[in-house]
């Protein structure tokens, strides 16, 4: 039997139910998680070299164009799998706790804007009565359209969050006259002015939700989205206010929803359960001391994380300590103790879940190009690191500060903390290169350049170091031999990948010197988990662009279809995001000088090529000894 080696990237761990190895020791898809029969998993590497084979048809000129790498893989059946999951999840906890009302969430447009994504939500929850979530006037046109267009289910809710001008409340309450079931969140007490402004001028009555800023925290980075310094919301003494108001107006039937979100990628059940009980109180007083009879829904916001690790922890910003069963009871449980503690019916149940519903669906794959052995360091350079990072250690608090009283006191305690921030940070980077350079000395390091821009395909490792697993779509079935680090196209130092889950500072690979399958192809990384953020969050750099984007449909017997496939953005719209005008700033320029030079026949050929094409590097062909 063919070994696995899966288990070295614990594909076990973060990838069940949806991830494994088959037995060509290929990356397989499992579309429906345990439901799915072997003839259904689908084959990442088949995949891949169809889609590579693939030619498009652009819309401007009409011409065909090889797909080009990297690529996004997304699989809408997974997305209906967790959709399927999480209302199960919600109604076996309703069930069991004898709850007496429903859940009814919103998938936060902010996650993936993608128009493919945004449609499927909505079809995949229609007989939810699954809504959207909108947190800028562009991502409230893009809720009006598929909510509208995809017929969504009467009731279905349009969550109106974020910061707000008068353009924003008038077209939110356009929404409403069309028939949908719009909800403007207050973020800022001010907000309630221009609501009221608004419909009177519109002559259209609002639905109206108030955020709460609960001083429920979570550790870690996304904690800082909660407390009483968080950005959003209003604390509960000035919401309990905003009904006031509204009561003195003879509004207060326009309240009908309270909104929390204590942050993302919430660790333990506990930090669900106290928010939710804690979000739960202000509702009930809401209710009970302020008269807002009118109140039908607890909207507990976003927060359901993902186990990017594997390791079911909670430990660290990568991990959750729980599944969608937990949370969902969790929720449950809190609302219904406390409304029933204070007589107030049980509310409507909605979350903004967006991360948990879209990272499986989607992964990135990145096309190896070579691999290049890292030099050794010089043999006394680790024992300088050691004398350096000690020296760094032994410095001590001045003897001067001792002595001092007062705001002098206070002012060297501030200069000597820096000090020591300063001081920690340089160890920090000491020591990692410590590590670095200990392993070396064990074995060799293989920096594998990667078609790929960190900036523009994995925002988040570069900007908040988020990890995402990582593996090789192909060779399973061989141990990887290569300890590598993933480097990009672009010229920035930070355009490396050399931090992975588990802690690792290398990721183990195959070498390049032999093709990835009896079939042929390239070697290709898999990164996964990747369906949340990315693309929105995608910067140019270099003028590098997104990926090419494959819908994948399954079937059976190994089957599939690929429904969709999309060039990712060429040259030419890149340049053009820059306000450049092509025509006449680009291939003007160009051809005027090409022609001076009598070299035009071959310029235009070239630069037409280079704009109708993704900036990304094209069939490429490493020297022999590069790999």
């Amino acid at each position: 039997m063919a070994k696995n080696y899966g288990g070295v990237y614990n594909i076990h761990g973060w990838g069940d139910p949806y991830f494994a190895v088959n037995t060509h020791g290929h990356l397989c898809v499992r579309p429906h998680g345990r439901q799915t029969s072997p003839g259904q998993e689908i084959d990442l590497l088949s995949v891949i070299q169809q889609a590579a084979a693939t030619t498009t048809t652009e819309d401007h000129d009409g011409k065909e164009r090889k797909l080009q790498f990297p690529m996004i893989l997304r699989f809408p059946d997974v997305l209906r799998h967790r959709l399927d999951s999480l209302h199960s999840a919600f109604a076996a906890a309703i069930e069991h706790t004898g709850y007496r009302s429903v859940y009814q969430g919103v998938f936060p447009v902010k996650v993936n804007q993608n128009k493919a994504v945004v449609q499927d939500m909505v079809r995949f929850g229609h007989e939810y009565g699954y809504g959207l979530e909108a947190g800028s006037k562009p991502e409230l046109l893009i809720a009006m359209s598929c909510l509208t267009r995809g017929r969504a289910k009467p009731g279905a809710y349009l969550v109106c969050n974020g910061y707000k001008d008068k353009d924003y409340v008038a077209l939110a309450l356009a929404a409403r006259a069309m028939g949908l079931n719009v909800i403007i969140v207050l973020e800022m007490e001010e907000e309630l002015d221009i609501v009221v402004e608004q419909s009177r001028r519109l002559g259209i009555e609002p639905a109206i939700g108030v955020r709460a800023k609960l001083l429920t925290k979570l550790p870690g980075h996304f904690g800082s989205t909660a407390g009483k310094h968080g950005k959003f919301g209003l604390l509960a003494e000035r919401i309990y206010e905003v009904a006031r108001k509204l009561r003195g107006m003879g509004k207060l039937h326009w309240l009908k929803l309270l909104h929390f979100h204590v942050g993302s990628m919430i660790p333990s059940t506990d930090i669900v359960f106290k928010a939710a009980c804690e979000a739960a109180g202000i509702y009930c007083a809401l209710v009970n001391d302020c008269g807002a009879e009118a109140m039908t829904t607890l909207d507990c916001g976003g927060g359901l994380g993902v186990d990017y690790d594997g390791t079911r922890s909670g430990s660290s910003d990568m991990s959750v300590a729980y599944g969608l069963e937990e949370y969902a009871s969790s929720i449950v449980q809190a609302v219904r103790l406390k409304c029933d503690d204070n007589g107030v019916p049980h509310p409507v149940l909605c979350t903004e879940s967006g991360r948990a519903m879209a990272s499986h669906h989607s992964m990135i794959i990145l096309e190896a190009l070579s691999a290049i052995a890292e030099p050794k360091d010089d043999g006394d350079i680790t024992e300088q690191l050691h004398a350096k990072i000690h020296e760094l250690a032994s410095k001590q608090q001045p003897r001067a500060l001792l002595n001092l009283k007062g705001d002098a006191a206070a002012g060297m305690s501030t200069s000597h903390a820096l000090d020591i921030k300063k001081h920690g940070i340089e160890m920090y980077k000491l020591g990692k290169k410590l590590a670095k350079s200990v392993m070396a000395d064990a074995a060799t390091i293989y920096n594998y350049h990667m078609n790929l821009s960190v900036f523009s395909l994995v925002p988040d490792f570069w900007g908040i170091q988020q990890l995402f697993p990582m593996m090789p779509v192909s060779r399973l079935h061989e141990r990887p031999t290569r300890m590598a680090t993933l480097v990009d196209l672009t010229c920035d130092s930070d355009g490396k990948i050399e931090k992975f889950i588990g802690g690792a500072e290398t990721l183990p690979l195959h070498p390049l010197d032999t093709v990835s399958s009896p079939g042929g192809g390239g070697y290709y990384v898999a990164v996964l988990l990747s369906g949340a953020y990315q693309e929105a969050l995608s910067s140019k750099h270099n003028l590098f662009g997104g990926p090419s984007l494959v819908r994948v449909l399954g079937g059976d017997d190994g089957e599939f279809i690929l429904d969709t496939v999309d060039l990712g953005p060429t040259t030419e719209e890149l340049i053009g995001t820059m306000r450049y005008d092509i025509k006449k700033d680009i291939g003007g320029v160009i051809e005027e000088r090409a022609r001076e030079k009598q070299v035009w026949e071959m310029v235009g050929t070239l630069v037409e090529n280079a704009l109708n094409t993704m900036p990304y590097l094209v069939d490429y062909q490493p020297p022999p000894t590069a790999s």
